[in-house]
C-alpha cells in the first residue's frame, strides 16, 4: 500500500510503501543500499527500531517498502520518513504517518 497516512493496532504487521513513480526519470531507478527508512514517535523520539522491520526493506519498481509492525497508541502518531537514492545520484523524500490504536 502507498499512503499518505494510516492507522493500524499494536499486532497488525504489514507492508507501506513510498511511491516514487512521478519523481523518477525514465531509466531512474531507486537503489535499495543507499535508501533509508526511519521512524520518530510523536515527541520526536527515534523509533526506527521500534516499528520497522529493516529485513523487509525493499524496491519494487517505483515504490520503496518497509514493514511495519508493533506501536505504542500513547506514542502516536509516527513519522515514518523514506528516502530514495537513484541510480543518477537524485534524492527525493516522503513523509507517511502512522497512528496506533487500540479498537
Amino acid at each position: 500500500m502507498a499512503l499518505a497516512s494510516f492507522e493500524k493496532q499494536p499486532y497488525e504487521s504489514w507492508v507501506v510503501a513510498a511511491n516514487f513513480e512521478d519523481d523518477l526519470e525514465t531509466g531512474e531507478t531507486i537503489t535499495l543500499e543507499t535508501s533509508t527508512i526511519t521512524a520518530v514517535d510523536r515527541a520526536g523520539t527515534a523509533a526506527t527500531a521500534d516499528i520497522l522491520d529493516q529485513v523487509y526493506k525493499a524496491v519494487n519498481g517505483a515504490l520503496l517498502q518497509i514493514r511495519v509492525k508493533d506501536g505504542t497508541a500513547a506514542l502516536s502518531m509516527y513519522k515514518i520518513t523514506f528516502r530514495a537514492i537513484t541510480n543518477l545520484s537524485n534524492k527525493f523524500e516522503l513523509d507517511v504517518n502512522m497512528k496506533v490504536k487500540e479498537h
